[in-house]
């Protein structure tokens, strides 16, 4: 593959700017084309009253030292080592996140806990017996748990999280976001501490001082340093193919033309465009995000990264609070707290009015002890149409018909956790955009 003269990027996030900024160093005249005001795409910031918010939190953590030694390069080392602390809400009791045995084992009381322990056999029993091939999440989670611990947690969050019955989402979800959330496994990590624990047990993770959007900001200023261009409020609106190629690509009425296409738009999107079969499409969809973001007369809220709340009478489902990850990301006087709530694109939780939700939220987290009333003196709002790919179960099919079909055009890669329609960390993203680059510039 001879390296391209020229590029165009679909989307101005994390693996778009990454992939730009490889491929410009290479010698390749990029331009990106971002629908929004400014570049990051999940992962950037914005400012309310003195706060500076992540859309959503983003933490960076990788075993992968090229893959850290990458970002410190990039940010001047302008980056902090915060303490992981995440714990779910459960029963009016608190529980270490990832799961920790005697956490896990006790908080729920000695009938219960014998309870769970029992099913927890049993599972285990009947898995090495039967060999059963797990389809959903409610396969895989009970196999390996037992049903009363997923009746208790991960039925209710993940339902809450996905806004579908467990026994429709995939179990390729489960084995790749909580492969590692065995109570036997916990019991032996609790006791025995291996020498590198695995990913989901890191007790640390890389935050920007400055915030997580600084990253985005940072490529984009280096991608035009080079020479490329990186074009804000400009909207992909459709590409044109002739036989195998992208031969030009229309955003904010102005045709494009480059060598290589490579898109992070929604992969259904790009894919009608392209004529992909119209009955897979169909198939692939997004589960949107709205965050609100509450300035609270309060020295701080707790000393968690995150905190969990799958009961379904709470809106909201996560909760971070900014200046346990950056100082800097603090108001000027109290602090700040981000709610995350899970929705679909239209739905009534993304158009609640936002005053309202904001004070039914002051009132469920004051009824739970987390701030007193009054304390909440501001909020804001933010949504996000295409957040997170859903996994249903018998999603591979239809994925793999769009990919087929849009793997014929031959200057034209998908990339990132929208673009592939893969659940991604960002870790994973920046990895795949790095060897996308050397790829095609090799």
């Amino acid at each position: 593959m001879a390296k391209p003269k020229t590029a165009l990027i679909l989307g101005g996030g994390l693996a778009g700017l990454t992939c730009a900024y490889e491929l410009a160093r290479a010698g390749v005249a990029v331009t990106v084309l971002e629908k929004e005001s400014a570049v990051g795409g999940l992962a950037r910031n914005f400012r309310h009253d003195g706060g500076k918010f992540d859309l959503g939190g983003h933490r960076f953590f990788t075993d992968k030292p090229e893959l850290l030694d990458w970002l410190r390069e990039l940010l001047a080392d302008d980056l902090l080592e915060v303490p992981r602390k995440s714990r779910i809400r459960l029963q009016g009791r608190y529980f270490d996140y990832p799961l920790r045995a005697a956490n896990a084992l006790s908080g729920f009381g000695l009938r219960e806990t014998a309870r769970i322990l029992a099913d927890f056999s049993m599972a285990a029993m009947q898995r090495a017996m039967s060999g059963a091939e797990d389809l959903s999440l409610e396969d895989w989670v009970t196999h390996r748990f037992g049903r009363r611990l997923y009746e208790i947690y991960f039925q209710p969050y993940s339902q809450k999280t996905w806004g579908l019955p467990c026994d429709q989402i995939s179990a390729v979800w489960a084995a790749q976001r909580i492969q590692l959330l065995n109570l036997a496994d916990a019991v032996r990590q609790a006791l025995v501490p291996t020498r590198r624990a695995p990913k989901t047990y890191a007790d640390k993770f890389w935050y920007p001082a400055r915030g997580i959007g600084v990253i985005g900001e940072t490529l984009a200023a280096k991608i035009e340093e080079l020479g490329g261009r990186v074009l804000t409020d400009t909207p992909v609106q459709r590409l044109v193919a002739h036989r195998d190629r992208i031969v030009e690509v229309v955003a904010a009425c102005e045709a494009c033309e480059a060598e290589m296409v490579i898109s992070t738009i929604p992969l259904p999107v790009l894919g009608a465009w392209l004529d992909a079969p119209a009955a897979a499409l169909a198939r692939l969809r997004y589960r949107a995000i709205r965050c609100l973001y509450l300035l609270l007369d309060r020295a701080r809220v707790t000393d968690d990264t995150w905190l969990y709340f799958p009961e379904a009478e709470l809106l909201f489902g996560r909760s971070h609070e900014p200046r346990n990850w950056a100082p800097a990301l603090a108001p000027p006087t109290g602090t700040s707290l981000v709610l995350e709530f899970f929705c679909n694109e239209g739905d009534a939780l993304w158009s609640r009015d936002e005053d309202e939700l904001a004070e039914r939220c002051a009132a469920d987290l004051t009824r739970l002890g987390l701030i007193e009333r009054g304390e909440m003196r501001g909020h804001h709002s933010a949504r996000v149409a295409d957040a997170y790919p859903v996994f249903t179960v018998g999603f591979q099919q239809p994925l793999k018909a769009v990919s087929d079909h849009l793997a014929s055009f031959t200057n034209l890669h998908v990339l990132g956790r929208t673009g592939a329609y893969r659940y991604d960390n960002m870790d994973q993203v920046i990895d795949a955009a790095l060897a996308l680059a050397r790829e095609v510039t090799r």
